[in-house]
């Protein structure tokens, strides 16, 4: 049995785990020490199980509490090499102990226990950014965030996983009306920003996901509400789905088929 959790999502921290109950894989570290600690605890999972940690890009809320991590446990910190070469000051700040640092390419797969992974290239304005496709026995879990648009590629990913976590951060008539200044606005909704609740639901349609569950993550506290886009997946999706309300723990698990 694979066991999964959205830590928390949205700006103030990201974190997901994938767990066998022995071996534990994180995607993301936004938050301190003492708070990944907290939330892992509330869903009775323990730090030291925690073997590896991969990261999606370097923005704050999905890397600040990387080095801490990495310096505590001396576990592996998988990113994209591109993150490296196009962030350097971003990366230099995490700290992360060079022993630790373990540099990836899209789509080769490598594993960590009983875990096969592999990122795939995402587009955002932090260098190298990618998702993460988290593999056990024959179960795949896609995490596919912070992202200004989603290619074939994704797509393809995406319908052959069982369990989607699937951004969704903004509804397009609350951004355009809301206090974001223009430039900001337009860095939202552009290539390299985030994917709309508009373009989640044509994701999961152009993908014909047909899984087990979606997780909608990373929701905007200011150009989203649950409830909007939850009205909105009760219409269109047609398989179960959470909506992840910002900072909150969800989690589920899965049986080998």
């Amino acid at each position: 049995m694979v066991r999964y959790a959205v830590l928390g999502s949205g700006s103030n921290g990201n974190s997901y785990v994938f767990s066998d109950g022995v071996t534990s894989v994180l995607i993301d570290q936004g938050y301190s020490g003492v708070e990944l600690q907290r939330r892992l605890a509330s869903i009775d999972l323990d730090l030291s199980s925690v073997a590896a940690l991969c990261i999606t890009h370097l923005h704050p809320d999905h890397s600040k509490g990387v080095g801490v991590l990495a310096r505590k446990l001396r576990i592996p910190i998988y990113l994209h090499s591109a993150m490296v070469e196009k962030e350097p000051v971003a990366f230099a700040k995490l700290g992360i102990p060079e022993e630790c640092v373990s540099l990836v390419e899209p789509l080769r797969e490598f594993s960590v226990g009983p875990f096969a992974l592999r990122c795939f290239e995402t587009s955002h304005d932090s260098g190298g950014s990618v998702g993460w496709h988290v593999i056990y026995d024959d179960m795949t879990l896609m995490v596919l965030t912070d992202t200004g648009t989603y290619t074939d590629q994704h797509l393809q990913l995406a319908r052959s996983s069982k369990i989607l976590f699937l951004e969704a951060n903004y509804d397009e008539k609350m951004l355009h009306g809301g206090p974001y200044p223009y430039y900001l606005k337009q860095r939202i909704s552009g290539l390299y920003g985030h994917l709309s609740n508009d373009q989640a639901m044509q994701f999961l349609q152009e993908s014909e996901f047909n899984g087990e569950h979606v997780y909608f993550i990373h929701l905007s506290g200011t150009n989203n509400k649950p409830s909007l886009l939850s009205d909105m997946a009760h219409e269109k999706v047609k398989i179960p789905f959470t909506v992840c309300e910002k900072g909150r723990c969800y989690g589920g698990s899965m049986e080998k088929s």
